[in-house]
C-alpha cells in the first residue's frame, strides 16, 4: 500500500450485490438489512404517488385516484420529516429504508377536521374507514384552555388542525428546556462588561437554570408534544423562565415580562376520544391518525434492550430481544394485514364540503401488478411479493402514496432481482445462461443452495 488507508474495516460482511433492475419509472432503491442474528436479506422498496385532486372510474362505480406521471412522482422519504422542529413537533412521515414492516402502517397526514357546513361548532365527530380493517372515529372540539377554575368549556370552531400537538399529553418542553440549558451553560463573566456584578449575575443565573432543569416534569412518553398534561407544572416552568429572561431587563419591563407569562394560556386536547370527552383528567387516551414517534411508548419498547452487554457483544447489530413491529410507525388501530389494493377509502370530516350525495368522500385503493422477479444462482426464477406495507394520505398535498417492500434472505443466493408490473401468477422459463449456470452448480456440489428463510421475524 504506498499510502495509508482512510477508511474503518466493516464490523460486518454484507452479502454479494445482486445485479438490480427496475422496470418500472416508479422510485425504487435496493439495500442489505441484517437482523439480530446476524443474517443478511435483501430489500426492495419503492413508492408509487397519485392524486387525490384528480380521480378515474374504477370497479364497482368507486372512484380511483389518478396516478401521478413519473415527472411528478413523489421520491421515496429518505430521512424522517416532522412538520416543525425535529422530535418537537408532529412527525409526518418516516424513512422509507425500514427493513422490514410485519403489518402495514395506514397514515393520514397535514389533516384538518372540518365542522359540518363550515358553522363553528364546539365539538363534532370526525373519522375514517378503510375496508373492513379500520374504523376509526373521534371528536374534535374548539380551543379550550385551564384556567384558575380548572379546564374551561370550549370555544367554536370550524375547523381544528390534527396534529399530536392537539392531542392530550405533553407538557410539551422542549423549548424551554432548550432556553434553560442555554443560561446553565453560560460561562461566568459571559456579558458584554466583565465586572465582578456581572460574573455574578451569570453564576447566579446558571445555577437557577440548573435547579430548574433538575425540576422538570419528566416526558409523557405515549405523546411528549401534547396538551394537557400537569398544566400547572407549565405554567410554573413558563414563570420561572420569564423570570430569568426578566433578570436581564430593566425594573419596568421585567414586571411587563413576568406578568405575561403569568397570563399565558394553558391549552387542552381539541382531540378526544369519541364519547369520553377531557375534563382534565391525569391520565386520557392519545388519539391520532398520524405516524407515532420512534421514541414514543408503546413503540420504543419493542427496539429492544439497547444496554451496556447489547454493546459490548452485539452491536452494531439490532438487539436480540429486537421486535420488527418496532418498525411500524402509525397507531396500533391503524396497523392492518397487507393490502392488496381496491379496499374502500372512505374520510368523512376531512374536507370543507362533504361528497356530492352529502356522506363521506370515498375513492378504492389503486390496485397495480408489482412484483419482485428474483433469479438465483441455481437457475430457479421466483416472483417475490411486493407487499404493501405503507399508505399515506397527505391532504394538504392532495397526495396518496403507496409504499411497496420485498425482504429475501440472501441465503436464496440471489443473482439478479428486476421489479416490474408483471400480473399476480405470471410465471417464466429459466433462459439459457441460468440454465448453464444450473447445471455447473449441481455439478459441483451435490446439495442444492439453502432455501430462503423469508422475513425476520419478531
Amino acid at each position: 500500500m504506498s499510502r495509508p488507508s482512510h477508511t474503518l474495516p466493516a464490523p460486518l460482511d454484507a452479502a454479494p450485490l445482486p445485479e438490480v433492475i427496475n422496470h418500472t419509472p416508479w422510485p425504487s432503491q435496493y439495500f442489505q438489512h441484517i437482523d439480530p442474528q446476524g443474517e443478511v436479506f435483501h430489500v426492495m422498496v419503492t413508492r408509487t404517488s397519485y392524486s387525490l385532486r384528480h380521480f378515474e372510474q374504477g370497479e364497482d362505480g368507486l372512484l380511483v385516484p389518478q396516478l401521478l406521471n413519473p415527472a411528478e412522482q413523489l421520491p421515496l422519504c429518505q430521512a424522517d420529516q416532522f412538520a416543525g422542529q425535529p422530535n418537537a413537533s408532529s412527525l409526518l412521515q418516516e424513512s422509507d429504508f425500514a427493513p422490514y414492516k410485519p403489518k402495514c402502517d395506514v397514515l393520514v397526514v397535514n389533516a384538518t377536521a372540518y365542522a359540518p357546513g363550515g358553522k363553528p361548532m364546539k365539538r363534532w365527530p370526525v373519522g375514517f374507514r378503510f375496508g373492513d380493517a379500520i374504523h376509526k372515529t373521534f371528536e374534535v372540539t374548539g380551543p379550550r384552555r385551564f384556567g384558575l377554575l380548572g379546564l374551561g368549556e370550549p370555544e367554536g370552531a370550524s375547523h381544528v388542525p390534527l396534529c399530536y400537538e392537539r392531542a392530550f399529553g405533553g407538557p410539551n418542553l422542549v423549548t424551554q428546556g432548550q432556553a434553560l440549558s442555554a443560561y446553565a451553560e453560560q460561562p461566568a463573566g459571559s456579558k458584554s462588561d466583565n465586572s465582578s456584578n456581572s460574573t455574578e449575575h451569570a453564576r447566579l443565573q446558571s445555577q437557577v437554570a440548573r435547579n430548574l432543569q433538575a425540576a422538570l416534569p419528566g416526558l409523557y412518553a405515549p405523546n411528549p408534544i401534547g396538551c394537557g398534561r400537569l398544566p400547572k407544572e407549565l405554567a410554573a416552568t413558563n414563570l420561572n423562565l420569564a423570570r430569568l429572561d426578566a433578570s436581564n431587563l430593566p425594573q419596568p419591563q421585567a414586571r411587563e415580562y413576568e406578568q405575561a407569562a403569568r397570563q399565558a394560556p394553558r391549552p387542552a386536547p381539541q382531540i378526544e376520544a369519541f364519547g369520553h370527552p377531557c375534563t382534565g383528567q391525569d391520565d386520557y387516551p392519545v388519539v391520532g391518525i398520524g405516524p407515532v414517534g420512534r421514541w414514543w411508548a408503546p413503540r420504543i419498547q419493542l427496539a429492544g434492550t439497547h444496554d451496556e452487554r447489547w454493546k459490548q457483544t452485539q452491536w452494531p447489530k439490532s438487539p436480540l430481544d429486537h421486535d420488527y413491529r418496532y418498525w411500524n410507525c402509525a397507531p396500533e388501530d391503524q396497523q392492518i394485514d397487507y393490502p392488496a389494493g381496491g379496499e374502500d377509502f372512505a374520510l368523512a370530516g376531512f374536507t370543507p364540503q362533504p361528497a356530492k350525495d352529502g356522506g363521506p368522500v370515498r375513492f378504492a385503493l389503486p390496485k397495480q401488478d408489482l412484483q419482485l422477479l428474483v433469479r438465483l444462482q441455481v437457475g430457479a426464477m421466483v416472483f417475490a411479493p411486493m407487499h404493501i406495507d405503507t399508505v399515506v394520505l397527505d391532504l394538504k398535498e392532495g397526495t396518496l402514496s403507496i409504499v411497496r417492500r420485498a425482504t429475501i434472505s440472501a441465503k436464496a443466493l440471489v443473482r439478479q432481482l428486476e421489479l416490474g408490473a408483471w400480473p399476480a401468477g405470471t410465471g417464466m422459463a429459466p433462459d439459457e445462461e441460468m440454465k448453464e449456470l444450473a447445471k455447473a452448480k449441481l455439478q459441483n456440489n451435490a446439495n442444492t443452495a439453502p432455501s430462503a428463510k423469508g422475513v425476520p421475524r419478531g
